[in-house]
């Protein structure tokens, strides 16, 4: 297996600056080749800014690099993976890893054929704190049992002046379920396990509150939102069982020190051969979940919880 050194950012949206190609071109093992977006003027401004060429021409670009990381709305995210997959390119996804179940399933797929390597980059995930922290939960959980339950809160303020993503339009279509969700998941999953079943309630704006019954029988819930008023975002995630209660630590580093192992991550996958605990396949539960909760949201009230598929 061959370590990929030549990478590329898709998209050119903020978090495509100022996370995926900053990280790349400070990354001291790997090569920025450019940018691709819709509009190649973008993509020029975004490489003269961190290094590489701006690309008008994906397939031009995707034959001059050995992986790329996707920084687009996950519905289009999906779609362009598949793509670079398709042609042999390591993939470095965002969350989530699309919106809906098929649109995840058909990357899985794409994925297994054409054998590369894939990790989705969850913020929380990559951050010594936090993986101490569920390290040291797992031991717990080893020694007086598994955790029974948890709530989780997830809140990020999109309305207030100034924030990068106010002008996003898949978050504001698909709100704090699909931006925020991911994020609580990623903490839950590792703790309680898979989830069975789920039930959602809505709040004000996009606010939604969803009950989760996971397959070890805990239980837990997750509060999330896009639409917190100012001063009033922010997570928090609080486990409890036999082993007591504890909360999620503050992590310290910034977002692109987290990336930077992501990038190693998937450099070590390829390279290796040995899938990542966080590829796409991993990722498509949490889709599932979502899609689910979505699904129940949209019900009549007093239905049943909508089954994980």
């Amino acid at each position: 297996m061959k370590t990929p050194t030549r990478f590329a950012v898709l998209g050119t949206g903020h978090w495509a600056r100022t996370c995926h190609g900053a990280t790349l071109a400070a990354h001291p093992d790997v090569e920025l080749v450019g940018f691709w977006g819709r509009d190649v003027g973008r993509a020029r401004a975004a490489a003269a800014e961190h290094g590489g060429e701006g690309f008008d021409d994906l397939d031009v670009l995707l034959d001059r690099v050995d992986a790329v990381t996707v920084a687009l709305p996950p519905d289009v995210q999906a779609t362009v993976a598949l793509r670079a997959a398709a042609a042999g390119r390591h993939l470095l996804l965002d969350k989530p890893i699309a919106l809906d179940l098929a649109a995840a399933d058909e990357l899985v797929a794409g994925v297994r054929r054409s054998g590369v390597a894939s990790v989705v980059y969850l913020t929380y995930r990559f951050q010594p704190e936090i993986t101490d922290w569920l390290d040291e939960l797992a031991a717990r959980a080893r020694r007086d049992g598994p955790w029974e339950g948890a709530v989780a809160r997830w809140a990020g303020s999109i309305d207030v002046p100034g924030n990068p993503y106010g002008a996003s339009m898949w978050r504001r279509e698909r709100g704090g379920l699909w931006d925020t969700g991911p994020h609580a998941l990623s903490v839950l999953l590792p703790l309680l396990g898979p989830v069975r079943r789920v039930a959602a309630g809505r709040g004000v704006r996009d606010a939604l509150v969803v009950a989760l019954e996971h397959e070890s029988a805990a239980g837990s819930s997750m509060s999330l939102t896009l639409t917190a008023p100012a001063g009033a975002g922010g997570s928090f995630a609080t486990v409890w069982g036999p082993g007591g209660r504890h909360d999620l630590p503050r992590f310290t580093q910034t977002p692109q020190q987290g990336f930077a192992r992501a990038v190693d991550r998937l450099r070590e996958a390829a390279g290796t051969g040995r899938p990542d605990e966080l590829d796409v396949s991993a990722n498509r539960h949490t889709v599932a979940v979502l899609a689910a909760a979505e699904e129940f949201a949209a019900r009549a009230p007093g239905e049943r919880g909508v089954e994980v598929s």
